[in-house]
């Protein structure tokens, strides 16, 4: 006796093109919550600053020893050239949008002959840079770490009510070209920045929208933040 055949399965149907949508956004929510729980991941670490005024001017003493551990000792001294950004900023507290900016690129070289480094530093003072040399890496630390009397700008941009921070973004060997451009820019033409008289806000607003933002993949950035201030706590000199 023949078995009988088994009746064919039933095929699934497709999903429908709202049920496609459905599923991409539930995946884009899980990638935006991913994203969002890595910012956080990367909150700030604390920012230790001295704040003074000085003829009219916010003057700022900073400690980036965090930023610069004895790891570093052998990438700095690979005898190539390496590259530092130091970026400082005064916010509004509670706001992204930085009243003041100041801006320093150094340059290092490890001298494998002399074992000392080369040093040149780029700020808005002096845009060409100037020239150290620095017997040891000890020494190099010390100068990194400590940023002292930084010019950040004029009193008349702190709020004039509420409490302002410092934020400052360290990044080593920087990957962006167009960060390398903006930094170029600022220093040539710091608007807002430590130089008095200095030159357009739009250039001000591009690196200041630039460096608030999430650091590019792969980058070696840290980020540090200060304790909120009072104008009233700007010790005059």
């Amino acid at each position: 006796m023949t078995a009988p055949s088994r009746p064919p399965a039933p095929r699934r149907a497709a999903p429908s093109r709202a049920a496609r949508a459905a599923r991409l956004a539930a995946l884009a929510a899980l990638a935006v919550a991913g994203a969002l729980a890595g910012a956080a991941r990367a909150e700030p670490g604390a920012l230790p600053a001295r704040l003074a005024a000085r003829d009219a001017r916010l003057v700022a003493t900073l400690d980036l020893g965090a930023a610069f551990g004895p790891e570093l000792e052998r990438e700095l001294g690979n005898g190539l050239e390496n590259v530092v950004s130091i970026w400082v900023a005064v916010l509004p507290e509670g706001r992204r949008d930085p009243v003041l900016l100041h801006g320093r690129v150094v340059e290092i070289l490890f001298d494998v002959w002399d074992e000392t480094y080369a040093v040149t530093v780029k700020d808005s003072w002096n845009p060409r840079g100037v020239q150290l040399v620095l017997p040891d890496f000890a020494a190099l630390r010390r100068f990194l770490s400590q940023e002292k009397d930084l010019e950040l700008g004029p009193l008349s941009a702190l709020p004039r009510a509420g409490r302002f921070v410092l934020e400052a973004r360290v990044e080593l060997n920087p990957i962006s070209r167009e960060q390398l451009q903006r930094t170029r820019e600022y220093i040539a033409n710091p608007a807002g920045g430590s130089r008095a008289g200095g030159g357009s806000r739009s250039v001000f607003g591009a690196v200041a929208s630039f460096l608030l933002r999430e650091p590019d993949p792969g980058a070696d950035v840290l980020l540090f933040r200060s304790r909120p201030y009072g104008a009233g706590e700007v010790s005059s000199r």
